[in-house]
């Protein structure tokens, strides 16, 4: 709907009010009123300031007076410091982020000439007109479409090395249309680096290599230049001169010792020219605390994951970025299409097995992330030993987590939690996604895992009728009314994500947040759950203290017991 037409009031109104201006200011020569061929309107107004006539155009934007109008000169002009660019909007005294409906377009004509009678001070002199502009990293590399991401500790490796040098640097490029992001990853030759780069190895990108400069010497030369061919670069860097008869020509970093910074690749031209393309450095600051968690703790846990499909792969992801980084993975099934819609992981893990894809997104996430992977389902058929060798695996970790939904893999995660002494937590999304369950059992906290289902089931039973849960793997369920339930990407992320926050209350340790060891959590109206996130509280009886520890039995009897077995004297 055109807004002048629906609101005739506030057009008539921004017509008076332009008017009104004019005849109370003689620097307001001229206001006209015409329609664009969108039927936007325009107000073509002449302003005049030391003799001089400027032109401008009000634009009153089809989502006005929910958006300001636009102020805006006649050509190509740049005339203010205040503007979008040369022939751009003015940026004024009201604008996206401090807009209110109740400013006329006459007020942003009267702000326009109060910028242009500040920045032209009577005695010809150019004023300034502080900024009141808050811009962001993200606004401003809009239009920076070639960019240099450098590491947190990557300059303060060079401390205590010489003021003067040249050393190789190593990059990896990364594409998108017509951008190119260069990531540092390494100051100095392979095998003797200085620094190396903290962050994830960036999977399918390219390389690049090239040299820092640090140097004592005024760059100024080199960094006005603003990139295209250059026929005196050898001059500008003598350093480089050696390196530029090679058929490959070198990204290069220059820092001064003033602390200037700048950075360019350098390519052969056309013309057979060294061609400076220039890069914008972002240099990344120490990462902020973005978690409530307990990260030195949690650095140190070993978890082990059952199960890698839609719920085990987002526990994983969601734990990596909580600063997991010993993970066990345990799954042997292999990445579909299908399971895209609902997995962590991406079309390029089609094809691979789950705990292999998984491990490689989970070093995505973490450079430094430890993963082991096994490719085998618990109660499955495969050998003894691989079955015997991985419950071992998993009874060594800090925490287990099930997240297959199958009972035989829920009963031997079970025993060996309980064996082992250590806690587990399980989660599983009922059919059809109207919601699901997430429970912990804590050594001699909880009951064992085994007596805390038991309860579990126990509890759904006392609650009318438990739902009857769907064919074996599938996420479907079809009630007696009404349309198919299915679990999408969605229901399944929550029931991870609260999943993911019972494991990570267990790994930081200390006073726990969650005063109940299940909880029933509803996503649509069905069974007992009113609404979606109505959720229910399971509260779990302790069973007394977990299976005791053999470590902890004497010699005399560990060797008694053996020499009864085996009718042997033992030593």
């Amino acid at each position: 709907m055109i807004w002048w037409l629906a609101d005739e009031a506030r057009a008539r109104l921004e017509k008076a009010a332009l008017v009104a201006l004019q005849e109370e200011h003689d620097w307001l020569t001229g206001v006209r009123v015409r329609f664009l061929d969108n039927l936007q309107l325009c107000v073509d107004v002449e302003v005049v300031h030391g003799g001089e006539k400027i032109p401008l155009a009000v634009i009153y934007p089809l989502t006005f007076p929910d958006t300001p109008p636009i102020v805006m000169p006649y050509g190509e002009r740049r005339l203010s410091e205040h503007q979008y660019g040369a022939g751009g909007e003015l940026c004024l005294q009201w604008r996206p982020d401090n807009w209110d409906a109740a400013v006329t377009g006459a007020m942003m004509v009267e702000s326009a000439y109060g910028l242009i009678a500040a920045e032209r001070a009577p005695d010809g002199r150019t004023g300034a007109v502080p900024s009141d502009h808050r811009t962001s990293l993200a606004a401003e590399l809009r239009f920076e479409t070639w960019r240099l991401m450098v590491p947190e500790g990557a300059w303060t490796s060079l401390e205590g090395h010489l003021s003067e040098m040249v050393v190789k640097i190593s990059l990896s490029m990364t594409a998108r249309h017509t951008n190119r992001v260069a990531h540092l990853t390494a100051i100095g030759a392979p095998g003797s680096e200085l620094w190396i780069s903290p962050q994830p190895v960036l999977k399918n990108a390219g390389t690049r290599t090239g040299y820092l400069l640090r140097t004592r010497q005024d760059m100024s030369a080199l960094a006005q230049h603003g990139g295209g061919e250059i026929d005196d670069l050898s001059k500008l860097v003598p350093d480089l001169a050696p390196l530029l008869g090679k058929q490959e020509l070198p990204f290069l970093i220059v820092l001064e010792e003033g602390g200037r910074r700048i950075a360019y690749d350098i390519q052969w031209s056309r013309n057979g020219l060294p061609l400076l393309i220039p890069y914008r450095m972002i240099e990344e600051g120490e990462l902020a605390k973005r978690s409530a968690s307990n990260r030195d703790v949690i650095s140190t846990r070993h978890v082990a994951i059952v199960g890698c499909g839609s719920i085990g792969s987002k526990i994983a992801a969601s734990l990596a970025r909580s600063a997991v980084r010993r993970f066990l993975l345990v799954d042997e099934d292999v990445f579909l299409t299908g399971n895209l819609v609902r997995n962590e992981l991406d079309a390029l893990a089609i094809g691979w097995h789950k705990v292999d894809a998984l491990a490689d997104r989970i070093q995505q996430i973490v450079a430094d992330a430890d993963v082991v992977t096994r490719k085998v389902t618990l109660g499955g058929q495969t050998s003894a030993i691989a079955m015997d060798s991985t419950l071992e695996l998993i009874g060594d970790c800090d925490l287990i987590i099930d997240a297959t939904a199958n009972p035989t893999s829920f009963n031997l995660c079970a025993g060996t939690s309980k064996r082992n002494r250590k806690p587990m937590v399980w989660a599983e999304v009922f059919g059809g996604g109207i919601g699901g369950i997430v429970a912990r059992a804590r050594p001699d906290t909880e009951p064992p895992p085994l007596d805390a289902r038991n309860q579990i089931t126990k509890w759904c039973e006392d609650h009318d009728i438990p739902w009857e849960a769907a064919p074996q793997g599938r996420y479907e369920a079809n009630p007696d009314n009404g349309p198919p339930f299915i679990a999408d990407d969605a229901d399944v992320s929550v029931i991870a994500a609260h999943a993911t926050r019972l494991a990570i209350d267990i790994l930081q340790g200390g006073e726990t947040s969650f005063p109940y060891s299940a909880y029933a959590i509803g996503l649509k109206k069905a069974w007992i759950f009113e609404a979606p996130f109505d959720t229910w509280p399971i509260d779990l009886r302790s069973s007394g203290a977990w299976e005791s520890n053999t470590s902890a039995a004497s010699s005399e009897v560990i060797g008694g017991l053996m020499s009864e077995l085996t009718g042997e004297k033992t030593s």
